[in-house]
Parts: structure tokens; C-alpha cells; sequence
């Protein structure tokens, strides 16, 4: 069975943001401080526990619940990426941390992009895992992209139909099943896909909702596009080839457009493989975030 229990932490606390809490636990003593920047608040900071057992001997990391989920305030609105940036920035504050690499995966890397770019002082690497970041020229060129298919009533939902607001409220479980199907779609992560998704089915979707249409309805995502060349600061993307849910083009293009950054590539990984091959992605992160040079070892590729 899967565990993704988090150890007890050595310090924890809540950060105040205008009135909303910030649950955080902070792992480990090392010298530099990693901030690790949650995911899309279908889930917590347990889905960071192989995250915490690699980094956590050489570094103290920071690890905290999204606002709209685990032990954080869930606010009925507020959930722009300037509203989750500023929950990142009160965390290392309430934590003491003042300046930190920053670790994030999928939706998250748009926050941690824009920590980067817009507080370089508090950012001295930076990882970022399978983003999920809109790239402006694609937007602009994509003539797909339109919002209304996500409040589209259908008579049945079949596979990215189910990324829809009427599917969310009829069937979350069906949902978070078939999502998470996706997301781990390596050979044997049935364990793992169960033990997410006990944590998936706490959600709200009307906060996940509510979180779409803020984000559609301000320019956030061009914004995260438009920051990716500011960013100063030592950069990792790493990505898995078989990803589903983030194509492998959109990780070469973030990287491409963020100064000197290197892309890893894990081979056989899908679209979390920090989650679901720790082993492999683990020791890639150590190296990059003590400053080492990156080269190809089992199962990860480099490519700039």
C-alpha cells in the first residue's frame, strides 16, 4: 500500500493572508531552505511526501496546504494565481524563511513562475515539474481555446469532456478517478492512483469551480507567460515523455523561454514522475538544487 503520509514535521504553523489561514510544516535542518509550492487544490501537501523524504536530509523544506484545501481556510472566492503567490510569500514569512529554492509541479508552477520573476531575492533555484503554464503564442494561436465548453451540460462525458463544471458536480468521484488515471498513467499505479485519490475526494469542486473562473476571467495565465524570461534564477524543468494531461512541447517551450534553464526529460515517466518514480527524479533534484552539474543517469535524459 501506498503511503503518503507525511513524517511529523519539526515545525509547523499557519500563515495569515488577509484573514485566510495557510496550514505549513517545515522538515529537516539543512543551511538552504526549499519552499515547496502545492498543485492544483484537487489535493494537499501529502502528494509532496516523496518530495520531503529526498530533500528533507540535506535541506529544511517547507511544505503547505493550498487555500481550498487540507487543514488551509477554504474561502468561498480568492483564488487567482496572485491570490496563491501571495499564500506562498506569507508561508516563508510565517516560516522564517528568507530565501529559498522553490520546488512545484503541474498548476503550481505557475505560482512558483511568478514568485521567480517577480521576487528574485526570495527565489534561489528554481524546479518545476511538469508545468502547466499557457504559453502566450499558443493562446493566442489556439482556436480551440474556448472556456465555454467547460460549463457545457452534455447527455454523457468522455475523456477531457470530463474537465467540465456540470461533470464535477454530478460525478467528482468519477471525475477524480478517471483524472488521476490520467495524471499516473505508468504500468502499475493502481496503488498509487487509490491513495491520491482518498485525498482528492476531501475536494470541494465548487471551489475548484469557482478557482476556473477567476483564473479565465483575469488575464493570470498570459501574465505567467509573459514572466517566464524575468526569471533569474538557476531553473530545472523536468517532464515526463508520456505525459498526458501537460503535452511534452509545452515543458520545451517554457524551457526555451526562461534564460539558461535545463530540461530533463524521466523517459518512461508520465505527468507526475516525482510522484510515481521518486527514486529516479529524487537524486536529479538533490544535485540541481545543491548546484551540481546535471547529467543523464537512469531513466532521465537532459537536453539543454
Amino acid at each position: 500500500m501506498v503511503d503518503l503520509r507525511l513524517p511529523d514535521p519539526d515545525t509547523s504553523g499557519f500563515a495569515d493572508v488577509a484573514g485566510v489561514r495557510i496550514a505549513w510544516d517545515s522538515f529537516g535542518h539543512g543551511e538552504s531552505a526549499v519552499l515547496v509550492v502545492p498543485t492544483w487544490n484537487f489535493v494537499d501537501s501529502r502528494v509532496s511526501a516523496s518530495l520531503v523524504a529526498h530533500l528533507s536530509p540535506s535541506f529544511r523544506v517547507v511544505t503547505f496546504d493550498p487555500r481550498g484545501a487540507g487543514r488551509s481556510d477554504r474561502p468561498r472566492t480568492g483564488y487567482r494565481f496572485d491570490d496563491h503567490l501571495a499564500d506562498a510569500v506569507a508561508v516563508m514569512q510565517a516560516s522564517g524563511v528568507a530565501r529559498a529554492s522553490v520546488v512545484a509541479g503541474s498548476s503550481g508552477t505557475n505560482v512558483a513562475a511568478l514568485l521567480a520573476a517577480r521576487l528574485p531575492d526570495l527565489v534561489e533555484r528554481l524546479v518545476l515539474i511538469a508545468p502547466g503554464i499557457e504559453i502566450a503564442s499558443d493562446a493566442a494561436s489556439d482556436d480551440d481555446d474556448d472556456d465555454s465548453e467547460f460549463w457545457l451540460e452534455r447527455t454523457s462525458y468522455e475523456g477531457w469532456e470530463r474537465w467540465s463544471a456540470p461533470y464535477w458536480r454530478q460525478d467528482w468521484p468519477g471525475f477524480a478517478r478517471w483524472f488521476l488515471g490520467e495524471a499516473f498513467n505508468e504500468p502499475d499505479s493502481d496503488e498509487l492512483i487509490a491513495a491520491i485519490l482518498a485525498i482528492a475526494l476531501d475536494a470541494d469542486p465548487e471551489i475548484l469551480i469557482q478557482q476556473h473562473r477567476e483564473q479565465q476571467g483575469e488575464p493570470d495565465h498570459l501574465a505567467v507567460s509573459a514572466s517566464l524570461g524575468a526569471i533569474s534564477s538557476p531553473t530545472l524543468v523536468l517532464h515526463g515523455a508520456l505525459d498526458r494531461s501537460v503535452p511534452l512541447a509545452v515543458a520545451i517551450e517554457v524551457a526555451a523561454v526562461i534564460p539558461d534553464a535545463t530540461l530533463a526529460v524521466a523517459i518512461d515517466g508520465g505527468h507526475r514522475p516525482d510522484i510515481r518514480s521518486p527514486e529516479i527524479t529524487g537524486p536529479i533534484f538533490v544535485d540541481f538544487l545543491r548546484g551540481k552539474q546535471l547529467t543523464a543517469r537512469p531513466g532521465i535524459e537532459i537536453r539543454q
